[in-house]
């Protein structure tokens, strides 16, 4: 097995776009060397998609992350394999494509609705977010960027309400590096780590987005 990728000191989504490329290149074994727990996450969240297998081993103030792909050695069958990748990729096409009327994506920039007075704002976006939760017209995918990750770890009226669309199917996507910037990574209580690969394939595919 060659050498750990180096992804040390490297921000999101690069030790993402390296352990695809490996991937890509249909290595089978191959380990990355991080030094945060959102880029864990994601690779976690990599190989999951991709039929790999995963282990974590901490070295010090660092991560290293295996993924492992069984096809050669007979465990899983190609057949098997190839089917699970093209239902993945339907899968993940789904959340901008899906044939409902949950066509649009709401990004979430900050932890505020609009400029002014902040705890207004704030309160402002919690009501945005219940009247959201109270329609039928659901977006697909909501994401949290910046300081607006804070709605998805901080803020439990809005926790509550996002847990609530996350139950009707919308998907929430929260960006890991500002969840890492904001030392807010163990603080998440609703979505799932994305990353900016993630978050800019969503916000290019949708049909509409949706920015507050």
């Amino acid at each position: 097995m060659k050498e750990p990728i180096d992804a040390i000191g490297k921000a999101c989504p690069i030790p993402f776009m390296l352990a695809k490329k490996e991937i890509d290149a249909n290595n089978t074994l191959f380990t990355i060397l991080v030094d945060n727990k959102g880029a864990v996450e994601n690779l976690k969240r990599l190989a999951t998609a991709t039929h790999y297998t995963h282990s974590v081993e901490p070295k010090g103030l660092l991560i290293l992350v295996t993924l492992t792909n069984n096809e050669e050695d007979g465990t899983i069958e190609k057949n098997e394999i190839n089917e699970h990748k093209h239902r993945i990729k339907e899968e993940n096409s789904s959340i901008i494509s899906r044939n409902t009327p949950q066509q649009w994506t709401l990004f979430i920039g900050k932890e505020t609705m609009g400029d002014g007075e902040k705890e207004l704002g704030k309160n402002l976006l919690r009501m945005h977010l219940y009247t959201i939760d109270a329609t039928n017209d659901l977006p697909a995918t909501i994401i949290c960027m910046n300081s607006g990750v804070q709605v998805a770890t901080t803020d439990q009226q809005s926790i509550t309400t996002l847990k609530s669309l996350q139950n009707k199917g919308v998907s929430i996507i929260v960006c890991g590096t500002c969840l890492d910037y904001y030392h807010l990574l163990d603080e998440l209580k609703v979505g799932e780590i994305g990353n900016m690969y993630d978050i800019t394939k969503i916000l290019t595919s949708s049909p509409k987005v949706i920015s507050i």
